[in-house]
């Protein structure tokens, strides 16, 4: 009996497992070689790029995921999107020169860097998503792994000719330009016009805009601790939870490779067949859950030299350290799958709902944060996963009261 083996599925795979490789090479050479001063101040910057990103793109990005599969005219929804974008831009040159006035801690060149790394970053992101909903899972493929080579190579290249924060982010920015410029080559067949569509974007706003809620509250949860850190201790110790949290961050695999198999299939299913849809839906979180815990099993149980591949010595053979690292996975493993279940919501159009889910999370969160000062950075681990887990018992008692009756009406 011969094994048949998932094309789609292997695609999927290695469109994880090649950037996942390159981001090892990227975390080994940050924790052995690049200094902690420079690191840290570059991850405060990354969290500036990404909180823009949230407060901005989430709104768009959900509803460009939501409505694609609804659409006639490809080109004309993308381009609605593509509009969307330029007024983006324009607003994040104007709060990234605010936030220069706000910290008088970097130069303008590495502000304006910083801007035309967000340009590039979401106006690359948003384009390749044509690709994955199309289910063109082989020219998405080639597209991950040169937005890897530009976000975990290049920047190391050009740090290791002259170490510094500017050629850092130098690295960053001609790594994109030039994936960027690659992807118009695939984007050949959608010829970039302006496209205001007002009742579409108001048809889109009402859909999305309680992502933009979940977004503040999303990144204060995941992010805001590194400003806990910086004010409370030093910003070698930003360095190094960022550093322990990147390892971490390997637990997204399983999640990526769902995302990217999964989620297209159930929204293009949902449209033809709901009842089927949702049934594969909790087939497919049950299996989510049983490989989180299982890998939380063997990531405590295997042996420290591993983790000495991505990590230095000093820091991951600390006890501290250690268990800092393992609650950061298990939140990793956490927000995986409560972004998975929220599904659910995502079907039913109900992201409303997770915007006050987040709130409650985000305060349970900042409280938590309070005591770095006290206990350091795993009271941060601490507060980021209980965070992750109050969003995902709400979302489950939502869904088991509410969507359930939904669902049966299905």
């Amino acid at each position: 009996m011969q094994l048949k083996i998932d094309k789609n599925l292997t695609i999927t795979f290695l469109t994880v497992a090649i950037p996942i490789l390159m981001q090892f090479i990227y975390i080994r050479y940050i924790s052995y070689n690049v200094e902690k001063e420079i690191y840290g101040n570059f991850v405060l910057l990354q969290t500036i790029i990404v909180a823009l990103s949230y407060i901005f793109i989430q709104i768009p990005s959900q509803a460009y995921d939501r409505f694609y599969n609804t659409t006639k005219n490809k080109i004309e929804f993308v381009n609605e999107f593509r509009t969307i974008l330029i007024i983006i831009n324009v607003l994040s040159l104007i709060l990234i020169v605010l936030y220069g006035y706000i910290v008088d801690k970097y130069s303008m060149l590495i502000l304006f860097l910083i801007f035309i790394y967000f340009v590039l970053l979401n106006n690359y992101s948003f384009n390749q998503k044509v690709f994955l909903l199309n289910l063109e899972r082989k020219k998405y493929f080639y597209l991950k792994i040169l937005e890897s080579v530009a976000k975990f190579i290049t920047p190391l290249i050009a740090y290791y000719y002259y170490p510094s924060l500017e050629s850092f982010i130098i690295g960053l920015v001609i790594g994109y330009l030039i994936s960027f410029i690659i992807l118009l080559t695939y984007m050949k067949d959608y010829k970039f016009k302006i496209v205001l569509n007002i009742e579409n974007q108001k048809k889109y706003f009402k859909f999305a805009y309680p992502i933009l809620f979940v977004s503040i509250f999303s990144w204060g949860i995941s992010f805001v601790d590194r400003y806990f850190i910086e004010y409370y201790l030093n910003t070698e110790k930003v360095a190094i939870y960022a550093i322990l949290a990147q390892v971490a961050g390997i637990g997204q695999i399983i999640g990526q490779i769902y995302f990217m198999y999964v989620n297209p299939k159930i929204l293009k299913m949902f449209e033809q067949n709901q009842n089927s849809t949702l049934a594969y839906l909790s087939k497919m979180l049950k299996w989510l859950g049983l490989i989180f815990i299982l890998l939380t099993l063997v990531s405590f149980f295997i042996p420290i030299q591993i983790y000495e591949i991505l990590l230095e010595p000093k820091i991951i053979r600390d006890n501290y350290y250690f268990y800092t690292f393992i609650l950061l996975l298990i939140g990793i493993f956490t927000t995986v799958y409560q972004t998975a279940f929220s599904m659910y919501l995502n079907l039913f159009k109900k992201l409303n709902i997770l915007s006050y889910i987040y709130l409650i999370a985000f305060i349970v969160n900042v409280i938590g944060n309070f005591f770095i000062k006290d206990y350091g950075i795993i009271a941060a681990g601490i507060s980021t996963l209980v965070a992750y887990i109050v969003i995902l018992l709400l979302q489950i008692l939502y869904v088991s009261k509410y969507i359930k009756m939904e669902i049966n009406n299905v």
